[in-house]
């Protein structure tokens, strides 16, 4: 049976990022990302907002990112290979292979995308896993 997951890198009081948005202060270290890529490599899908997906859009030219380190760079393929959905109102086009945009966020259909997955489903963000 999948599963629906929400993971996330936060501080010990909840938050994901910084009062100016920035979460460069919760970038793993190479044992954390390699233990990160253990737990990703199950996902087929991922579930995005807007704001994640644009953050996690580098992983499509991982190249572009400083301090490349193995576990970096085995996490590419990883997000690579997963389909993407992102729920936005306002982004227009995505940037990344396998992906979609969706308008509404809805709860049945996740359920039933969930029902017929051989993988498990991942949420990305905190705003909407809320």
């Amino acid at each position: 049976m999948t599963k629906l997951i929400y993971a996330a890198l936060t501080s010990l009081d909840g938050y994901v990022a910084d009062e100016t948005g920035n979460f460069d202060w919760a970038e793993p270290d190479e044992e954390v990302h390699a233990f990160v890529n253990d737990l990703e490599r199950r996902i087929g899908t991922y579930l995005f907002g807007r704001r994640m997906y644009e953050t996690m859009a580098v992983w499509e030219t991982p190249d572009v990112l400083p301090h490349r380190t193995p576990a970096i760079l085995e996490f590419a393929p990883i997000w690579q290979a997963a389909e993407k959905i992102v729920y936005s109102t306002t982004l227009q086009t995505v940037s990344t292979a396998k992906t979609r945009i969706e308008r509404r966020f809805e709860p049945e259909i996740v359920r039933e995308l969930k029902a017929g997955a051989t993988r498990d489903v991942a949420v990305g963000g905190p705003a909407l896993a809320a």
